[in-house]
């Protein structure tokens, strides 16, 4: 009894599987040229001198913070803050990282960044309440699962931004 409930039901909605996995197959092909999309209009960013670093000052700025970036690039900031942004009683330290390759960024490359902005905070004697941080990349995909979960931790206080 149960068995002919069950293809009496089928042979009614028989129709909607077909477009259901179109749907699904079309998402994933929109999903991919999307992709694809982002890191063709980064690559003709870099190329016209537009480095993320700089792209993320401009957005800064215009939401009107006043944002400091030192434009030497040694060894030992290399891991560390690439950008500080204030505004009012809120402070960003922002690092942004160019790796376009899918889950290129780790959960270290997340904890390396947090412990030198901590260290930061520390030696600019900022109040730890008042201050964000910010990883800044340019394509969602290049977060390891690893990092995004690192990322949702509300103890790293750390967000991504795409730019």
């Amino acid at each position: 009894m149960s068995s002919e409930m069950i293809l009496a039901s089928l042979s009614k909605v028989w129709h909607i599987i077909p477009i259901v996995i179109f749907i699904i197959l079309f998402k994933k092909f929109m999903d991919s040229k999307g992709k694809k999309y982002k890191i063709n209009i980064n690559e003709e960013h870099e190329k016209k001198g537009l480095t993320l670093e700089l792209r993320t000052i401009e957005k800064y700025e215009k939401l009107g913070y006043k944002v400091i970036y030192d434009k030497t690039k040694d060894d030992e900031k290399a891991q560390g803050v690439d950008i500080v942004c204030n505004k009012d009683n809120q402070t960003f330290l922002i690092k942004c990282n160019n790796n376009s390759k899918p889950k290129s960024i780790t959960a270290e490359d997340i904890k390396t960044f947090h412990k030198n902005a901590i260290t930061y905070v520390k030696t600019n004697n900022l109040e730890e309440k008042d201050v964000k941080f910010r990883y800044v990349i340019h394509y969602e995909d290049a977060l390891d699962k690893s990092a995004r979960l690192i990322l949702k931790d509300d103890y790293y206080n750390c967000r991504y931004v795409i730019v």
